[in-house]
């Protein structure tokens, strides 16, 4: 590797001073950068230089998972504001709009501007209530879940879209699995949308697929929640819990795949790759999961489809949160 900051020479430098501390980036021979913390001191006679590097690349990660959060936080709070002031006077127009359709006879030209009135404050109804749920997450009440019948439960939500669609669905459940701790009408939502996003990527056809099976997956590090009891992250966990037994959820279809300029922005509250989308259910999925202690993830390639990952700890757990970490003392 080499540095790639112009004109230094942390050598020369560190020989001249008897120590120092400085960030450097570094580029990989594949093209890559890496900013380190770079430590030098300068020993005996005639002097010598010791200089010592450590990789800054998870911390620099972990800064910027905060500051997503610590935005995340603030947004829920201003939605949630927002969605309160915005729902008392569309219930107003609604209300207004509803007196005003029965004074017209059904043909009558202004009755159709009244319903197209109605439909627009049902669809910003639809956007206050996911502000709120973004904003105010529920509790999960976890109990013992078998994840195939919430499976079978989605396809029964989504018949319609299915056959209107000509979408083969596919459904393979590896044997023997156990329950895992879940709120089903959570998780149901989270299929639900997971869902609906791969069947409206398949406008003319294809092949939804589930996949249930077991894996081991690294504990992700604890993060911050966007609840106000949440403690903040960066303890480390106990030895021997690096590694989790969960039970994974792949949904798979053979859409148009998403843009990979995207990927990096799937769970922003507000961002959506679809004309009519709110960019709220995604970000609403992905607050579900973390307080089931879960995760979810994305891949996708454009014109191939996209895989959707939804993994549910497998330890056993009681209450309404997720079983705290030995090291929180939660």
């Amino acid at each position: 590797m080499r540095t790639v900051v112009a004109g230094d020479d942390p050598v020369r430098d560190a020989a001249r001073r008897a120590s120092t501390e400085r960030e450097v980036v570094l580029a990989t021979a594949a093209g890559g950068e890496v900013p380190v913390l770079l430590r030098s001191a300068r020993l005996g006679r005639p002097p010598w230089v010791l200089l010592t590097l450590r990789d800054q690349a998870g911390t620099r990660r972990m800064e910027q998972e905060l500051r997503r959060h610590e935005r995340l936080a603030m947004l829920g709070r201003l939605s949630a504001g927002a969605a309160h002031e915005i729902r008392n006077p569309l219930a107003g127009i609604g209300t207004s709009a509803q007196v005003l359709l029965g004074r017209f006879e059904p043909r009558d030209e202004r009755a159709r501007f009244v319903r197209v009135i109605l439909e627009e404050v049902g669809r910003l109804d639809r956007i206050v209530t996911s502000l709120l749920q973004y904003a105010r997450p529920r509790v999960p009440e976890l109990k013992p879940t078998l994840l195939a019948p919430c499976i079978e439960r989605v396809l029964e939500l989504a018949a319609e879209p299915v056959a209107h669609g000509h979408v083969r669905v596919e459904v393979e459940v590896a044997p023997r699995l156990g329950p895992v701790y879940i709120d089903p009408d959570l998780v149901t939502q989270v299929l639900l949308n997971v869902t609906l996003n791969a069947l409206q990527a398949m406008p003319d056809s294809g092949t939804l697929r589930y996949e249930v099976r077991r894996v081991r997956r690294k504990a992700p590090a604890r993060s911050a929640g966007r609840r106000a009891e949440d403690r903040a992250a960066g303890r480390r966990r106990p030895r021997g819990h690096d590694w989790i037994a969960s039970q994974q959820v792949r949904v798979i279809d053979t859409g148009v795949g998403i843009p990979r300029h995207a990927l990096a922005r799937l769970f922003d509250p507000f961002f959506s790759t679809k004309p009519k989308g709110t960019g709220l259910g995604l970000a609403i999925s992905q607050s579900i999961m973390q307080e089931h202690g879960g995760a979810i993830a994305v891949a996708s390639r454009e014109g191939r489809g996209t895989t959707v990952l939804l993994d549910f700890p497998m330890e056993k757990r009681h209450g309404q949160r997720r079983q705290p970490h030995a090291d929180t003392g939660r």
